[in-house]
């Protein structure tokens, strides 16, 4: 009884200390090489699979924070892209999202001036009023720089996926 259960006490150290290795070998360039194999073999048309995968990429650069992940799959059920490419390019850029809001801020900066903004005025009347002042506090610079850099990686990914997926069918 003793053997089996020092056996047993082994082999969960042995289990927890390989997991443990392999969260700190894998190198970040190795999970995004797979999510991209995962996301190019998915059994879709390349045009629905490209669609769904800069429908993702175009909703992580827009303030929507908190609903960006059901609403990703909304959009794409009905725009027919690929919902799977969707959701799981969101989910997996959401590191980068602060990056991203950065980059929406800069452009928006860089459209504006430096003019700091517009007089806004809430009249309470809208349902999302948390969300509306939380988004008005960065001014116009961020939303208007994050729907130029969403439709711009949008459609530039877009086609940049078309074109690898058809060079890797050859």
């Amino acid at each position: 009884m003793v053997k089996q259960a020092v056996y047993y006490i082994k082999s969960w150290k042995d289990r927890i200390l390989n997991r443990f290795k392999n969260l700190f070998s894998v190198r970040p360039g190795n999970k995004l090489h797979s999510y991209l194999n995962k996301i190019l073999n998915l059994s879709d048309s390349p045009k629905k699979i490209a669609g769904g995968v800069a429908l993702g990429l175009a909703f992580d650069f827009l303030p929507i924070p908190i609903i960006s992940i059901p609403l990703s799959y909304l959009v794409a059920r009905v725009l027919k892209v690929n919902p799977v490419a969707a959701v799981s390019t969101v989910v997996i850029l959401k590191l980068a999202v602060p990056s991203f809001y950065a980059l929406d801020f800069f452009v928006g900066k860089l459209i504006f001036g430096d003019v700091q903004g517009l007089d806004i005025h809430d009249t309470g009347i809208s349902t999302f009023d948390f969300f509306l002042d939380k988004l008005f506090e960065h001014g116009y610079p961020f939303v208007v720089g994050s729907l130029i850099n969403a439709a711009i990686i949008g459609v530039v990914s877009y086609y940049f996926l078309m074109w690898f997926i058809r060079r890797r069918q050859r």
